[in-house]
């Protein structure tokens, strides 16, 4: 048990440590992409943090396998390096003893994967398509920052404000040119201040100390006037149906769905959970290296391996959509391909007997 314990330890911060820099990786592309969005005022930084965590769940469930894989390759490929497997098989530790100590590990990650895939993801797909709804529906004031030009609705016009309080409740310095039947308004104010009529719910934004006026292109006959307060009715859009995505789908419906598309997109999330186990049979034996050779000698095979079997699975998956082969079949050969290669490895390295059982420890005469 102080074996296998350590064993765990060891794969375990290591997997933590991938798992980290693989997430930091895989997330920073699309944080740069949401905090783009925050400079042209489509989303605010609250949004943007909201959908970050969703990202990070969705994301999860292709760091997890990954990292395990790598977790284990590195971490056993190290003991390998200080001669501590060596000291290990000396005591009668065989392989199949240190693919049991790992095995208790694999399980809860594929459980925890398959908790995320089945489940969690799901929701942080329809989330995220939510929050995006709910942004496009939002009113041109609430999409405002400060010192930069805003387009209105439909293109219909901009809006500009040099100063606002993080609400948008009230602003500074406003300008709005609008064009509306080929009438052209042109509204600017001092200040102004958000109000919503609690009888109809209409949202207004009542300017202070400005001036407005209105005319027709190529005509002097412009309208000028100026005022102490004057309300702006604030035209907020519906919320769009969303069309949700296929990886948005709750998996129930798509365990009681017949269509090749949700059959394949159901084996998919529990092909991520089964993952975890196949890589396990497979990081073991690869993950033997000689001191000489060093720690990473077998990762480009490794990694190499994992690319084969990743894209053996998105084939069959779309061979699984497209009707190709029956859901019978599905993507459960290319797993069953994979162990079969795991169980080869291991046979080779150990051969069978040594595989199952203790290899005696040495006596001293």
């Amino acid at each position: 048990m102080i074996i296998d314990r350590y064993l765990i330890k060891e794969v375990l911060v290591t997997l933590l440590g991938v798992a980290v820099v693989l997430l930091m990786i895989a997330i920073s592309g699309q944080l740069a992409s949401l905090f783009a969005k925050v400079v042209e005022g489509i989303l605010t930084v609250d949004t943007v943090l909201s959908m970050l965590w969703l990202k990070v769940i969705v994301t999860l469930v292709f760091i997890l396998p990954l990292s395990l894989y790598l977790g284990i390759l590195l971490a056993f490929s190290r003991l390998y390096k200080d001669s501590e497997m060596v000291v290990l098989a000396a005591c009668g530790m065989g392989k199949f003893r240190i693919l049991r100590a790992v095995l208790g590990l694999a399980v809860f990650v594929a459980i925890l994967q398959g908790s995320i895939s089945l489940v969690i993801a799901p929701w942080a797909e329809v989330r995220t398509q939510q929050i995006f709804a709910e942004v496009e529906a939002q009113s041109d004031v609430k999409g405002i920052i400060p010192g930069r030009f805003k387009e209105l609705q439909e293109g219909v016009g901009v809006l500009y404000v040099q100063e606002a309080n993080e609400e948008k409740t009230r602003i500074k310095n406003l300008f709005m040119q609008q064009w509306n039947n080929n009438k052209l308004t042109v509204i600017s104010s001092e200040s102004g201040r958000q109000h919503v009529d609690k009888e109809t719910g209409d949202r207004f934004i009542i300017l202070s100390n400005g001036s407005r006026y209105e005319g027709q292109a190529g005509q002097d006959n412009y309208a000028i006037i100026e005022f102490e307060e004057h309300g702006v009715r604030i035209k907020e859009r519906d919320v769009a149906a969303i069309h949700y995505k296929q990886k948005s789908t709750p998996t129930i419906e798509l365990y009681h769905s017949n269509k090749p598309g949700d059959q394949a997109e159901l084996q998919s999330r529990i092909s991520s959970a089964i993952l975890c186990i196949v890589l396990v049979l497979l990081a073991v034996p690869l993950s033997k290296t000689s001191p000489r050779q060093g720690r990473y000698a077998k990762l480009a095979i490794a990694l190499l391996l994992y690319i084969t079997y990743t894209n053996l699975l998105n084939v069959a998956r779309a061979w699984l959509t497209k009707g190709d082969i029956s859901p019978m079949l599905g993507l459960w050969w290319v797993h069953a391909l994979m162990i079969v290669v795991a169980l080869v490895l291991l046979f080779k390295q150990t051969g069978f007997k040594h595989l199952f059982h203790k290899q005696p420890a040495a006596h001293s005469s």
